[in-house]
Formats: C-alpha cells, sequence, structure tokens
C-alpha cells in the first residue's frame, strides 16, 4: 500500500519537475553577464556612433553596414539597415547581446529603459523576449540585406500617408505591391513592418523581433526570412506616437529600380 501511494505522488510530481525543467530551458533568466553593456539602442546616436558601440560588441561592422554608402538614407536609416544585418549575421550572438539586456528591463508588463522617464505597457511582458531569445538561439545565420533606393521611395510614400491621415496598417494607395510597383520591378516575395514610436532604430528592431501581442510573430518571421535580399526604410514621426520614431520598412526577394 505504501508504495502505491509513493508510486502515484510520484507521478504527480515528475511531471511537474519535468515542465518545470522545460519552461527554465525555453525562458532563461537573463544573464546581465551576458548582455551587452554599451546600451545600442540609447536614442539620438548618430549612424558612426552607433556603429562604434557595435565594433565595442565585436561585430564586423564593415561587412554588416551595407547601407553606409546609401546617400539618400538618413543616418537612422543606415542603422536600421545595420541592426537588421547583425541579427540575421550572428543570431545567437544578437540574443545574448541584445535580446538579454532588453528582458532585464521588464518588470511584469512594464518596460523601463534606463534613462528614459516613458514606461512602455506591454501585453506579454518578458514572455515574448524570452521567446525570441531561444528561437535566435536556434536559428541559423543567413544572407544579409542591401539597400534599395526604390524601396525606401516606396516605404516613404506608404509612412507619408500614414502620417496625413493619422492611420496605422499596411493598407492605402492600392496596397503594398501597388506602392513598390511605382517604383520598380520585383521578383518572387515582398514584405513590409512597421515600427511605430520607438526611441531608436535598435529599438525599433527589437520591438519588431519581440513582436508583444502579435501571436504570429508574423515582423519577426519577415526579419529572419532567409529569401529577402533587398530592404527600403523610411522614418517620420506619426502625430499618434510623437515621442518617437515611426520607421516603414520594405522587403523584397529581388528589387530593381526604376
Amino acid at each position: 500500500m505504501v508504495r502505491k501511494k509513493i508510486y502515484f505522488l510520484l507521478l504527480i510530481i515528475l511531471p511537474g519537475l519535468i515542465m518545470l525543467s522545460c519552461r527554465t530551458w525555453f525562458f532563461p533568466r537573463p544573464d546581465t553577464g551576458l548582455a551587452s553593456m554599451v546600451r545600442a539602442a540609447d536614442p539620438g546616436l548618430s549612424h558612426n556612433e552607433y556603429v562604434f558601440r557595435l565594433l565595442a560588441d565585436g561585430w564586423p561592422v564593415d561587412t554588416l553596414n551595407t547601407a553606409a554608402n546609401a546617400d539618400y538614407l538618413a543616418d537612422q536609416e543606415k542603422s536600421l539597415i545595420l541592426a537588421h544585418n547583425m541579427v540575421r549575421y550572428n543570431p545567437r550572438k544578437f540574443a545574448r547581446l541584445y535580446v538579454n539586456e532588453y528582458i532585464s528591463y521588464f518588470i511584469d508588463r512594464e518596460f523601463h529603459y534606463p534613462g528614459l522617464e516613458a514606461i512602455l505597457i506591454t501585453e506579454e511582458g518578458a514572455y515574448a523576449a524570452r521567446e525570441l531569445y531561444v528561437e535566435l538561439m536556434q536559428t541559423r545565420p543567413m544572407g544579409l540585406l542591401y539597400p534599395a533606393e526604390g524601396l525606401s521611395g516606396a516605404a516613404d510614400s506608404h509612412l507619408q500617408y500614414l502620417i496625413e491621415r493619422r492611420a496605422r496598417g499596411h493598407a492605402g494607395q492600392g496596397g503594398l505591391r501597388a506602392r513598390i510597383e511605382r517604383f520598380g520591378t520585383w521578383q518572387n516575395r515582398l514584405a513590409e513592418n512597421i515600427a511605430y514610436g520607438s526611441f531608436s532604430p535598435h529599438d525599433a528592431l527589437l520591438y519588431l523581433l519581440i513582436n508583444d501581442q502579435v501571436s504570429a510573430r508574423s515582423h519577426r518571421r519577415i526579419i529572419l526570412d532567409p529569401d529577402f535580399h533587398y530592404v527600403g526604410v523610411a522614418r517620420g514621426t506619426h502625430p499618434a506616437f510623437p515621442t518617437g520614431d515611426t520607421y516603414v520598412l520594405n522587403y523584397a526577394y529581388f528589387f530593381q529600380d526604376m
């Protein structure tokens, strides 16, 4: 009888221990010893200042900075393309340095970035960031993104449309395909991401990667899609999100300017 009771208790306890073990593995606690100390997401950095901080973290910036000579892009737009290329070039390193850092800034559902008075209230808290960490640790490196002027033109066209109408979303001007075809030709695949009210380009990328409240993590899927090779970006101030910058990003498998 005693053996039966012990066996019954083990049946109850062991699954709980297994679940606890899995939960810990899938949602690791932040290790500040692994996180970046250079604060690449700080607001107001010029492109050169952003590059300097990434060099301090050991990134091969000369390779990753594909938009460095794109004179039609502003500093913040160049920095956002560079941020994309970091996570695509070495997802594991990006997770250890920057996702770990962001995880440490969550207090329940509140996100507290050092030095900023504004507190972001999230839906999922650190859950989505921890999930991103695990996914990046399992993601293989992929090809870099290269800037395309026409894609940036299409992104800016949509951004101005959103600003003028105080709108959100991807609809308008005939849709994504029609907007892009006014600026050039494309092949195979197109996609669009929009980051609202981000305080820096680095933050905009992490905002899209974490993808709070979006169960399909569709913005993350686009950034980590190895089939995309070209990108365009436009930055502006949306009246509904005046405390930060709004970025529209267009992606293509292949694109040629008109």
